[in-house]
């Protein structure tokens, strides 16, 4: 439009020359003060425009597209050919550069209207996701001027894991503990620190459980039933020692999320470890999946604090306890199931190798205790036969 508006003033300046009169000469002066004209358009509709920006929820799932979304009213009388939202965003995950990231999209507006310009992208990594959303650029009605408002919207978002499904038979041997603190949300028990739910008298029931002052309210006996204690006796590992780049790292998180959100979904309470530098390990107990995707957040938002380089899994101490292991690593040869065999020596353990190729390493000669399975997340979602 702009070598139009050029070519436009030439001719102007043209008929001015050869047709010399006050109308050449008005016709001349209206061309040349359009842009002039538009500007002032622009500026009254910045000043009397409303932006609002949101970014939908704060967590998404690896795979998904985020969205930014910018409301714009104008409240100007004057019409937009052109409301340009910019969006930059740059992805904080393991082996990721820091440049930023840039998506654009544009929407016109007519005057005393409004619309909203959505503005999709896709994080390609796990990690935290900055959004910026710094100016919008408006542009006259003949696309001839432009004018930026400022906006100064900034936010993150966590992206998740992706979870797939997957079935299988789970062990719970020796998950009843009476001393844990973490109770079940769906049987009930024997703990009288708990209560798990209230209800009418059944014969049978101890007088003891009756909750008298409750009872006297109604015509009905009201019987306090207590909960049922749960330890976690299965440990799931997430060890990213040794993964050459974040596409590696997230196929790790991911197959150690299936297992996770698995026993979660099923109501079998387990922790979730995954080793951290200086020695040290990240533990959490799942009990159910708001517990998963708290945890799975807290992982993706703290991968500065994980160990991409480390030698073992998890420290000796870190195995007590636990009478089933499940580790998730790239490094899956023979050495790495002796070495976990040894730190998990009361513990039945399984050994998922996560790499797209993995270089076994004399596996296929181990014949030790531990079980070594060669499959990504999306490979153990189509295997019924896994035993956790």
């Amino acid at each position: 439009m702009k070598i139009t508006y050029i070519l436009i003033v030439a001719a102007a300046a043209v008929f001015h020359i050869l047709y010399s009169g006050d109308l050449s000469f008005i016709l001349l002066v209206f061309v040349l003060a359009l842009p002039i004209v538009f500007l002032a358009a622009l500026a009254a509709n910045a000043a009397m425009m409303r932006i609002t920006v949101s970014c939908g929820p704060d967590a998404a799932e690896k795979g998904g597209a985020a969205a930014v979304k910018v409301r714009i009213e104008n409240r100007c009388v004057f019409p937009l050919s052109a409301c340009g939202v910019k969006v930059r965003y740059s992805v904080s995950a393991p082996f990721e550069p820091a440049g930023k990231q840039v998506c654009s999209a544009s929407a016109a507006l007519g005057g005393r209207a409004s619309g909203t310009v959505s503005v999709s992208f896709l994080p390609e990594r796990c990690g935290v996701v900055s959004v910026w959303v710094e100016r919008v650029r408006l542009t006259d009605m003949l696309g001839l001027m432009s004018l930026r408002k400022r906006v100064g919207f900034h936010t993150e978002i966590t992206v998740l894991p992706r979870v797939f499904p997957i079935t299988a038979a789970v062990d719970e041997g020796g998950a009843y503990d009476p001393e844990s603190g973490v109770f079940s949300k769906d049987k009930p028990g024997d703990d009288p620190s708990e209560i798990f739910m209230l209800r009418e008298y059944r014969p049978g029931d101890r007088h003891n459980l009756v909750h008298w002052k409750l009872s006297g309210r109604s015509d009905q006996l009201i019987v306090r039933e207590l909960s049922r204690p749960i330890s976690s006796k299965i440990l799931v590992i997430a060890d990213f020692g040794g993964c050459p780049d974040g596409e590696s790292a997230d196929g790790i998180l991911e197959a150690a999320a299936a297992v996770s959100a698995f026993l979660a979904e099923s109501g079998t309470a387990h922790t979730f470890a995954v080793p951290c530098k200086n020695g040290e390990t990240r533990l959490a107990v799942i009990a159910d999946t708001e517990d998963f995707y708290a945890e799975m957040a807290g992982i993706v938002r703290e991968n500065g604090r994980i160990d991409f380089d480390a030698g073992a899994a998890c420290g000796e101490g870190s195995f007590g306890g636990y009478s089933r292991v499940i580790a998730v690593s790239e490094r899956c040869g023979a050495a790495y199931a002796e070495e976990m065999s040894r730190l998990c020596t009361q513990a039945r353990l399984t050994i998922i190798c996560a790499s797209p190729t993995p270089a076994q390493d004399g596996a296929e000669e181990y014949s030790g205790a531990a079980e070594i399975i060669f499959a990504g997340a999306e490979k153990l979602a189509e295997s019924p036969d896994l035993l956790i």
